[in-house]
């Protein structure tokens, strides 16, 4: 391809893999990196302020299966990476690939914008990028990857709180909490973590269980929970086959949820898993309780009656999502927090930016998604596929809402949620499709790689629905 330039926003495990795909694609790629390091969330103490990192933190896929696609753990690290594994991964392929001499470093974007220029008589949309470093420059293509665990979500009653309160994002470890009464908020994979540190530490220690859920063992028979669902997504096999083994897994060697003060969900929720946790649970250390209902200096009531008193509350109640350095008629959130992204991943209207790591998911590693995105991205900018029409993607992206609606929560929470095997299908179809969408637009494959407007999306793009 002609040779593009490439903004990517974020030194992350999204951002780094993209850098390196469209780097090896022959184009010329700047990281913007807020802090002074790389690797994102998985840095713990990273100056980015960005990362939600705490000092026990492990990821919760397996090594196998937590790693870019071309790129495997050099050592074998334990069954479940560290932070400090995933941060030496991450800068190792960083430093092999040669994306640390392209990054700028404390260079916190300020303002992305279309700018349209005049190519051989065709309007042509790129991206004018800003930054605190002073810098100021022209991009063909713009990857955000600034990650959705970064601005903690902190409910406004909980200001009510006459003791410590913070959020899960600024805790790092449990010794500063020993001997004091610590309420976490929250039943997420951060908030069981948080709570097995502190079981061991705190005077007591008590989670706030809102909604119904599901904690997962990590390990059954010396394997990883993953690998006995794995064995049993078939196609043979009904899809949701994997999600009866969780339950059955779940049921023998933890019991009934009720027994621990939880609810069991009667739906699909975001598995949780945790190694110790119903055993704290077991010997008294950690005590579960329902929602707040109300909250008075350091008194909480419970939704069951139950009043007790606490010195520190500590929040893992989720994180907001926001793109400031755009205009909101770029991008926005939906009222239900959802980003209006065909494919989870790439603007409808606007050609050349797209949207890395923003999903969560269950089975298969952020990291690997990331990668299976990153070369979508990069085959789109090439011309070696194009999108489908206006009607079509945004067709997509309500099909994809009513999909998540159906099956999980109606709560922000579950906005993100992607599952993997589906999602793949998609990356595959988009792949297959591109060449027939090519052929039918009436274009050469070099124009739609070089030339874009936003126009496109609804003009040249429609050529495909004739």
């Amino acid at each position: 391809m002609s040779v593009k330039r490439v903004a990517i926003i974020g030194g992350g495990a999204a951002g780094l893999i993209n850098a390196q795909r469209f780097t090896k694609a022959g184009a010329d790629v700047v990281i913007f990196e807020i802090g002074t390091k790389l690797g994102g969330l998985w840095m713990f103490g990273n100056d980015s302020g960005r990362s939600s990192a705490y000092r026990s933190l492990h990821i919760n896929t397996t090594r196998d299966a937590t790693h870019f696609d071309e790129f495997p753990f050099r050592t074998a690290p334990k069954m479940f990476p560290s932070h400090e594994d995933m941060a030496v991964y991450l800068n190792t392929f960083a430093d092999d690939n040669g994306l640390r001499e392209r990054t700028r470093f404390r260079a916190e974007v300020k303002r992305v914008e279309p700018v349209v220029e005049e190519v051989d008589g065709v309007s042509v949309t790129k991206w004018s990028v800003t930054a605190a470093d002073g810098f100021e420059g022209v991009f063909d293509t713009v990857v955000v990857a600034t990650g959705h665990l970064t601005e903690p979500r902190m409910p406004a009653s909980l200001s009510a709180f006459g003791g410590e309160l913070l959020h899960s994002h600024s805790y790092t470890e449990p010794q500063p909490f020993r001997g004091k009464r610590v309420l976490v908020i929250g039943t997420g994979n951060s908030a069981l973590d948080i709570a097995a540190d502190l079981a061991v530490v705190a005077g007591r220690t008590v989670i706030s269980a809102r909604s119904p859920e599901l904690i997962m063992p990590k390990i059954i028979f010396g394997n990883p929970v993953g690998k006995y669902e794995g064995m049993v997504k078939k196609k043979w096999l009904p899809k949701d086959t994997h999600i009866l083994v969780r339950r059955i897994i779940t049921r023998i060697v933890h019991g009934r949820m009720e027994t621990w003060g939880l609810q069991t969900p009667k739906g699909r929720t975001h598995p949780i898993s945790h190694a110790t946790l119903v055993n704290h649970m077991a010997y008294d250390r950690v005590k579960v309780r329902p929602g707040i209902r109300t909250i008075s200096d350091r008194a909480v009531t419970f939704t069951d009656g139950t009043r007790e008193e606490f010195d520190t509350i500590i929040a893992a109640t989720g994180y907001d999502l926001s793109f400031p350095f755009f205009d909101e008629s770029i991008v926005s959130l939906d009222s239900g927090g959802s980003l209006n992204l065909y494919g989870r991943a790439v603007s409808p209207r606007w050609p050349g930016l797209y949207f890395a790591g923003y999903f969560n998911t269950t089975g298969l590693s952020n990291l690997r998604i990331d990668d299976y995105q990153s070369r979508w991205f990069v085959a789109l900018e090439t011309g070696k596929t194009i999108l489908p029409d206006l009607a079509t993607m945004r067709a997509e992206i309500d099909e994809v809402k009513v999909w998540v609606k159906r099956r999980y929560p109606n709560t922000p929470r579950y906005a993100f949620e992607l599952d993997p095997p589906l999602y793949l299908k998609f990356l595959q179809q988009e792949e297959r499709l591109g060449p027939k969408r090519i052929a039918e637009s009436g274009r050469p494959a070099a124009f739609l790689a070089a030339n874009r407007s936003a126009a496109d999306r609804s003009t040249l793009r429609s050529a495909s629905a004739a």
